[in-house]
C-alpha cells in the first residue's frame, strides 16, 4: 500500500525527476509471445532490461502497448510485483493517435547509469493505426497475415506518448530473444538467428535472437515460403516463389555492389528480406527488409528492394530529431540501381519527374519555402526528404564524380559507423574531398530553402549540376 501511495504520488507531481534528465534506454528484451487467430489476439510477456543513461535518478518508467492490449501484471527481476498505471492516452502532438501508457513505479529510484529488470505481462488485440494517418499500420491478427512490430506498439516500447519526444531521445540499441508461438502451419519470419523450432500439439514455437545490436523486433507470420542463399534468407507469401528468386537476385547484387563501393560491414550476418502485403510499408533494420508484395510481383520494382538494401550501410543519425536524408540517399541508389542492373529509367530522367513533383509540391506546401531540408524532423517534414534528398545526392554525383562520390560515402561509413554522426559532418567530407562547387550544392539543397528558386527557375536536373560544376561557392 506504500508503494501504490508513493507511485500516485509520483504520477499527480508528473515524477519531476524523470522528466528533469533521466534517461531510460533498453539494453535487452525477453520476448513470450502466443498468437491465436481464432480470438484475435496476442497473449505474452516482455522482460525488459533498462539503464538510467540520464544525469539524474528516475523514479518511473513510461512504455506504450497498442491501445486494445492491456497489462496483467508487472514484476521487478526477481519476480516481485511492482506498482503500476495503465490509461489509453492520447499522443500529445498526434490526438488521433492513442496506446495504453503504462507507467511503472520504479522504487527505489533507478541512479544514473543504473541498470534494472521488469517483466510485462499483457494481451489483447491489434487493430492499426490507419485513423491518424499513418495508413501503412494495418496491423492486426489474423491467419493470413500477422506482424508484430513496434510501428504498432505490439510490444512493450520505453518511450513517451509524444512523436517529438520520441525521436528527439538516443535510439534505441538492444539485444534480444524472442519465442514466438504460433499454429504450427504458419512461419515466423524476422530478421534474427533462428535459434529453434519447437512443435507440439500443433503448434510451433519460433525462437529468435539478434546478431547485431536492434533498435527495432519485426515478427512477420504467415505461411511464408522460404528461399536460402548464402548470407540471405527471403520469406515469401503464399504464390510469389518466383517473385522470391527475383528479390532474392536482386538484393544479393545490391549487396556485392554496394559492399565494393562502401565497404563491408564487419562480422555481416546473414539477412532476411520478409515479404509483406501491398500498402504494409517497406522498411529496414540492421538485419532485415520488410519488403512490400509489389517488389515480388513486378520486376520494374525492384528499385524498392536496391533502396531498402542500401540502409544497410546506414550511419546512426546523432541530429535529434533527424531529418532523415538517408531516405534521399536510398531513394537516389535506388534508382541508380534499377537503371545500371536491370537497364530502367535514365537517372536523369528519374530526376528530372522527381524535380517536377517537387515543383507540385512547392505549389500546394509552402512550408517547403521555409523549412531547409535539415530540419524537416523539427518539422515533422520527413516526408519530403524522399524527393528534396534524391536530388541532392543526384546533383552531388554529377557534381562531384561518381568515383568521388562512392569514396565519400564509404569513407563516412568508415569513420563514424561506431559513433554515429550529423548531417554537418556528412557535409564537412564531401567539401574536403570534392571541393566548393558541393560546398554550393549542401547550402542550397540541405542547409537553406534556395532550392526552391533553382526548381521554380525551370532548369533540368542535368542543367543545375552543369552550372554547380562551372561555378564556385558563392
Amino acid at each position: 500500500m506504500r508503494a501504490l501511495r508513493a507511485f500516485l504520488l509520483a504520477a499527480l507531481t508528473g515524477a519531476a525527476a524523470a522528466r528533469a534528465g533521466a534517461e531510460l534506454v533498453p539494453t535487452r528484451y525477453e520476448l513470450d509471445l502466443a498468437v491465436d487467430f481464432r480470438e484475435e489476439r496476442v497473449d505474452g510477456s516482455a522482460r525488459i532490461a533498462i539503464e538510467n543513461a540520464g544525469a539524474v535518478p528516475a523514479s518511473e518508467a513510461s512504455f506504450l502497448l497498442y491501445r486494445l492490449l492491456a497489462v496483467s501484471a508487472v514484476r521487478d527481476g526477481a519476480g516481485e510485483p511492482l506498482a503500476f498505471s495503465q490509461n489509453v492516452v492520447a499522443f500529445e502532438d498526434d490526438p488521433k493517435r492513442q496506446a495504453n501508457q503504462v507507467r511503472v513505479l520504479l522504487a527505489p529510484p533507478l541512479a544514473a547509469g543504473e541498470k534494472r529488470t521488469l517483466e510485462i505481462r499483457y494481451g489483447g488485440y491489434l487493430a492499426g493505426y490507419v485513423e491518424t494517418g499513418a495508413l501503412y499500420i494495418q496491423d492486426r491478427v489474423a491467419e493470413d497475415f500477422t506482424i508484430l512490430r513496434e510501428d504498432a506498439d505490439a510490444y512493450p516500447t520505453l518511450r513517451p506518448p509524444s512523436h517529438a519526444k520520441a525521436r528527439a531521445a538516443p535510439q534505441a540499441s538492444f539485444d534480444y530473444v524472442a519465442r514466438v508461438t504460433v499454429p504450427a502451419s504458419h512461419v515466423v519470419a524476422n530478421g534474427g538467428r533462428l535459434v529453434q523450432r519447437r512443435v507440439a500439439g500443433g503448434r510451433a514455437t519460433y525462437v529468435y535472437e539478434n546478431t547485431l545490436p536492434a533498435w527495432r523486433m519485426d515478427f512477420a507470420i504467415a505461411r511464408f515460403e522460404t528461399l536460402e542463399r548464402p548470407g540471405l534468407r527471403v520469406y515469401a507469401l503464399p504464390g510469389d516463389a518466383a517473385g522470391a528468386e527475383r528479390v532474392a537476385g536482386a538484393a544479393q547484387a545490391a549487396l556485392a555492389l554496394f559492399t565494393e563501393w562502401f565497404g563491408p560491414i564487419p562480422n555481416r550476418p546473414s539477412y532476411a528480406v520478409i515479404e509483406v502485403p501491398d500498402g504494409w510499408g517497406s522498411q529496414a533494420d540492421v538485419t532485415s527488409i520488410l519488403q512490400s508484395a509489389a517488389a515480388f510481383r513486378d520486376p520494374g520494382k525492384l528499385d524498392e528492394v536496391y533502396h531498402e538494401v542500401s540502409h544497410l550501410w546506414n550511419v546512426a543519425a546523432l541530429d535529434r530529431p533527424a531529418c532523415r536524408w538517408e531516405e534521399g540517399l536510398a531513394s537516389f541508389l535506388g534508382a541508380l540501381l534499377q537503371e545500371r542492373l536491370d537497364g530502367g529509367p535514365p537517372l536523369d530522367e528519374r530526376a528530372a519527374k522527381t524535380l517536377e513533383k517537387l515543383r507540385q509540391r512547392l505549389a500546394e506546401d509552402p512550408e517547403l519555402r521555409r523549412v531547409p531540408m535539415v530540419d524537416y524532423g523539427k518539422a515533422e517534414m520527413t516526408n519530403a526528404s524522399y524527393r528534396t534528398g534524391l536530388l541532392l545526392f543526384y546533383l552531388l554525383d554529377r557534381v562531384a564524380g561518381p568515383e568521388t562520390f562512392r569514396a565519400v560515402l564509404r569513407e563516412y561509413h568508415d569513420a563514424y559507423a561506431a559513433s554515429g554522426a550529423t548531417a554537418a559532418d556528412l557535409a564537412r567530407l564531401f567539401e574536403k574531398r570534392a571541393g566548393p562547387s558541393v560546398e554550393s550544392v549542401f547550402r542550397d539543397w540541405l542547409f537553406t530553402t534556395r532550392w526552391t528558386g533553382i526548381a521554380d527557375s525551370g532548369a533540368s536536373p542535368a542543367g543545375i549540376a552543369a552550372r554547380y560544376r562551372q561555378a564556385p561557392a558563392r
